[in-house]
């Protein structure tokens, strides 16, 4: 049976990216590729329209979109107004504290191209809130994933000129079936989606959302820190 796992996963590795899409998305659907203006109505982000691209996002990878994905998913711009290069979806599935005990899933759905802001955890006010440790699982496509160290970012990954500057920019480029933790509790990290955009879970102790800051003080207030 070992034997057997060995060359599954040997076989698996060798794939190509295009012919692991082609075997999970039979029917050939298609990455979304919209203008930016195609996610506003009247100048304010539709969450709807970005719900209905993200959803044409998982079906390309082959994702199982389950019934309630749809109304679990939580979509934003940051206020930033450009979503297509500046953004996050996520479906979150657990986000329990207990006593000394807590734990956190979600999956993050970022579109081709497209960064998940600066940010960092700070230490809550409340004692019994720990500070955010987590890492992340790559499942489909590729991340940039970007946080202290060496500054090494390849020139594929842009920061777009609406995030503004970045302060980390030592880069782990992650595949399907790379965990790559964050270097250390409390440091800035970011995250820059590949030309397919990327699927990827993310694991970590309890989120809370008033201890996220971001580098970008629009994306700060747009989560009401």
């Amino acid at each position: 049976m070992l034997g057997a796992a060995a060359v599954g996963l040997t076989t698996v590795a060798a794939d190509s990216a295009e012919a692991q899409v082609a075997r999970r998305n039979p029917r050939r659907r298609r990455l979304p590729n919209y203008p930016n203006a195609h996610y506003y109505k009247g100048g304010k982000f539709d969450e709807e329209t970005a719900k209905n691209a993200i959803i044409e996002l998982l079906e390309y990878h082959g994702y199982f979109v389950y019934p309630t994905l749809k109304e679990n998913l939580y979509v934003t711009d940051f206020d930033i107004g450009t979503f297509t290069e500046v953004g996050l979806a996520c479906a979150m599935f657990a986000n329990k504290l207990d006593g000394e005990f807590s734990y956190m899933l979600q999956d993050i759905f970022l579109m081709p191209n497209q960064m998940l802001p600066e940010h960092w955890h700070i230490k809550s006010d409340d004692a019994k809130i720990p500070q955010k440790d987590e890492g992340w699982f790559v499942r489909w496509g590729r991340s940039y994933i970007i946080g202290e160290g060496e500054p090494n970012l390849p020139p594929e990954v842009k920061v777009p000129a609406t995030h503004g500057d970045v302060t980390v920019k030592h880069c782990t480029i992650a595949d399907p079936g790379v965990f790559v933790p964050l270097s250390k509790v409390g440091t800035h990290h970011w995250q820059f989606a590949g030309n397919d955009g990327v699927i990827l879970t993310e694991v970590a102790n309890y989120h809370d959302g008033k201890s996220v800051r971001f580098i970008n003080e629009t994306a700060t207030k747009a989560f009401g820190n």
